[in-house]
């Protein structure tokens, strides 16, 4: 990626639950750049619809996001086409269904499905899990290989604060989750909840893990429950969605899809040319 662009880019990172409006002076802070580079950054990103204006001389996330975000959910692969298989697997236990993807060094769930509005979660859709805390970070961090498990010690779990595991600690765990196909929690995310996540495969002849599916719940929820019973629906689940994946036809682009693909391109050139 040109590094202008990259640079211009970057200036997304600096949103988060702390910082949600930016301005010219933060980003000329954060990045070493003059008022004038700063300000040609924000009418980039406001040109593509990436941040918009709030306030005097503050900026938000714009109306791109929110479409890219719908694009991701109607598109990704789980969702596509297993939902009947997570909606039954909710109504089945009573319990709320999430679903995790590993996107580079980050995981994040994807979609929540709660059979009440009852419960409240410390990290919804969107917001990145820590790699070694909860059922559904230790499923998608456990089927990475050994060589990327200790560069994710190494750069993030070792960091967090609540960690309470070594190195060997961590890679015996991933052994024991990928031998039993499931990782079950208490109380490591929200305080008095547990869950359990299986892994969810992109092909049946390979190892690659890049979802999860987790079922959360109440402790006293488990304790009506019979735990055994909730591992065998939740992998039978896993698999069924592992099958929907790998069965379903990749999907067709419109010739609207590709004029939109055509027209980002020359965005992009657009701003490498700057």
């Amino acid at each position: 990626m040109n590094s202008s662009l990259a640079r211009i880019l970057n200036v997304l990172n600096l949103f988060g639950p702390e910082q949600l409006e930016i301005d010219a002076e933060l980003i000329a802070q954060k990045f070493d750049l003059s008022r004038t580079s700063s300000y040609r950054y924000i009418k980039e990103l406001c040109d593509a619809g990436l941040i918009v204006k709030r306030g005097p001389g503050g900026y938000a996330l714009g109306p791109r996001v929110i479409e890219l975000d719908w694009m991701m959910r109607k598109y990704d692969p789980v969702l596509s086409t297993g939902r009947p298989y997570l909606e039954n697997l909710s109504q089945i236990t009573g319990l709320t269904v999430f679903v995790s993807a590993f996107y580079d060094s980050k995981i994040i769930n994807t979609f929540i499905l709660s059979p009440n509005n009852d419960m409240h979660f410390s990290f919804g859709r969107g917001r990145p899990l820590p790699l070694f805390r909860g059922a559904q970070a230790k499923v998608l961090t456990s089927y990475r290989s050994i060589k990327k498990i200790k560069q994710l010690y190494e750069a993030q779990i070792s960091k967090d604060p609540l960690n309470i595991y070594s190195l060997e600690d961590v890679l015996k765990i991933s052994k024991n989750i990928r031998k039993n196909g499931y990782c079950a929690t208490n109380n490591e995310l929200n305080v008095g909840n547990i869950g359990i996540a299986a892994p969810i495969f992109s092909d049946f002849d390979s190892k690659e893990v890049t979802h999860s599916v987790c079922v959360v719940g109440s402790d006293q929820q488990f304790n009506l429950l019979r735990q055994e019973t909730i591992i065998e629906i939740l992998l039978e689940t896993a698999k069924n969605l592992t099958q929907s994946i790998v069965s379903s036809p990749k999907p067709k682009h419109h010739p609207i899809e590709v004029d939109e693909i055509q027209i980002q391109r020359e965005e992009v050139e657009h701003l490498e040319q700057r």
